[in-house]
């Protein structure tokens, strides 16, 4: 009974842990089941793809083959050279190889090309999950405010409920009119009819989670609370963090590769301009049904040859044709400067609005504090007044719905300000270690 009792113990708990699931939890699954993750990851294989390609170029090129004919009426004898007119068999075996000696470094500058292509490639995988990371924090913050939200409003309609049952045994002892009864209903319509509306927003918000890591929305899965992190206000550069960021964010170092690649495509291009020089060879044996002297194997050792080729080819007007190319890998390489250029700008212009975000969001979350606990407070007397029946409805509904609002602003702008504090976190040191 006692094994029981622990198994069963082990499995709820096992069940519990699997219906929550927390931050670093969702970001693993975004990196698992989110499709424009996967993409940057297929861009990268395909970038490895093509390097492997090129670097084949410089392989010799070998092939063997062999070859089998009749001849029928006058043909010349392959053996002795010799006009002959009859039907023959031909047999000829062969390897021949090629291979290019010099040719202006151009697989030499393809490969260098392809090789930063290939790092652009897989630094920008990082860089595309962090900004879906980036989407998904966002996305799980508003799941836990709009939460909060929901659990605030279900509270204010517990309250509406609880004054509508006591104004409700005042009227019917007759210590005050029913018109105050349909006032304070009327007041706990308005509260569910908000309770709905935040129940909906929480809703909504799970959905875009779930959709953001790919995953099935399941309703028994909840989402762990944030840690808070420490409060203190650190009035940080935002240049300083921009110059540090700039050096190892993924975003830059693969617009930066992606750049440098093409001065390597142009070296490549000019290539084609100088002289090539090239190796070739090959050797084979035949044999001829013709010659009845000496059997196949002896006819192939008697008939082996072999011959070794440099050849050298001058290109003459190859400038008119290669100039075009040039320039458009040179207009190329100029839109890929602009492309970082704007890369640094969005890091620059990002982490100015954290930074300025940072202490807006600090000051906001502390006056909405202050705001909550001091309509609290005013609501407590109105309410105990309403008790007493020495307050009218008009005050109780004012005084409800400004601390309603206070309540609304005051967890809004605490989820706004865990998010702000992780986002220039990250911003700072440059990846998502300790973030969450």
């Amino acid at each position: 009974m006692k094994h029981l009792t622990l198994l069963l113990s082990l499995l709820t708990t096992f069940v519990q842990a699997q219906s929550t699931l927390n931050i670093r939890e969702c970001v693993d699954l975004l990196a698992k089941n989110n499709l424009i993750y996967q993409q940057s990851t297929l861009q990268a294989e395909a970038a490895q793809a093509q390097l492997r390609q090129t670097k084949s170029q410089l392989y010799p090129q070998i092939s063997a083959g062999v070859s089998q004919s009749i001849n029928v009426g006058r043909s010349i004898d392959q053996y002795t050279n010799a006009y002959i007119d009859q039907v023959y068999g031909y047999n000829s075996l062969g390897i021949n190889f090629q291979t290019p000696v010099f040719q202006g470094f151009k697989a030499v500058n393809q490969i260098r090309q392809g090789t930063l292509l290939r790092e652009s490639a897989e630094v920008n995988r990082t860089a595309v999950l962090n900004a879906q990371t980036v989407l998904l924090m966002v996305g799980y913050v508003n799941v836990l405010a709009t939460k909060a939200l929901y659990e605030s409003w279900t509270a204010q309609v517990e309250s509406s409920e609880t004054q509508v049952d006591r104004v409700s045994k005042q009227v019917n002892a007759g210590t005050v009119g029913a018109n105050l009864l349909y006032e304070i209903k009327a007041q706990l319509a308005n509260d569910k009819f908000s309770q709905v509306t935040a129940l909906n927003n929480y809703r909504t918000a799970r959905l875009a989670l779930f959709q953001r890591m790919n995953v099935t929305p399941d309703d028994k899965v909840e989402f762990e609370p944030l840690a808070p992190k420490d409060s203190t206000i650190v009035v940080d550069n935002a240049l300083d963090i921009y110059e540090e960021a700039a050096k190892s964010f993924p975003e830059v170092r693969s617009a930066e590769l992606y750049r440098q690649s093409f001065a390597y495509q142009v070296k490549s291009i000019k290539a084609s301009n100088y002289p090539y020089l090239g190796l070739s060879g090959g050797f084979g044996a035949f044999y001829a049904t013709t010659n009845k002297n000496l059997d196949y194997l002896n006819q192939l050792n008697a008939t082996r040859n072999g011959s070794l080729q440099l050849s050298l080819n001058i290109p003459i007007m190859g400038r008119w044709l290669t100039r075009p190319r040039v320039e458009l890998a040179k207009v190329q390489e100029r839109q890929a400067q602009n492309t970082l250029d704007v890369t640094n700008q969005v890091l620059r212009q990002n982490i100015e609005l954290a930074v300025l975000n940072l202490q807006t969001m600090a000051d906001r979350h502390i006056s909405a504090q202050q705001q909550v606990e001091s309509l609290t407070a005013a609501f407590a007397v109105i309410e105990s007044k309403m008790n007493a029946g020495i307050s009218n409805s008009y005050e109780y509904s004012l005084s409800k719905a400004n601390l309603a609002k206070a309540q609304g602003n005051a967890i809004q702008a605490k989820y706004d300000y865990l998010m702000q504090q992780r986002l220039l976190q990250y911003y700072r040191q440059g990846n998502w270690d300790g973030v969450f």
